[in-house]
């Protein structure tokens, strides 16, 4: 699928910072005007993450959760070597 550019390329300031928005598609452009959206750093910034989410993060992990993990990465190799296995049989077979 082609990309659809038109010629002269829209710009806009962020509502927040004021820094100039490049657009290359009409299509993005007309959403962010409607929605009035903000550039990429502004909208990182908006993204808060709570004291306790971050106590939580620094808690060790549990015996149980850690043998969860070790299981799911069991579990996740096995299927890669299972899968690689297939591609390995079917260039065989050609």
């Amino acid at each position: 699928m082609r990309k659809r550019h038109w010629k002269d390329r829209k710009n806009r300031r962020c509502p927040d910072c004021r820094k100039m928005i490049t657009y290359t598609r009409k299509d993005t452009f007309d959403r962010a005007v409607g929605n009035n959206s903000v550039c990429k750093s502004c909208a990182q910034i908006d993204r808060k993450v709570s004291m306790n989410t971050i106590e939580k993060l620094k808690q060790p992990k549990t015996l149980e959760h850690k043998k969860q993990i070790s299981i799911g990465m069991k579990m996740y190799w096995k299927r890669l070597k299972r899968e690689e296995y297939k591609e390995v049989k079917w260039l065989t077979l050609d």
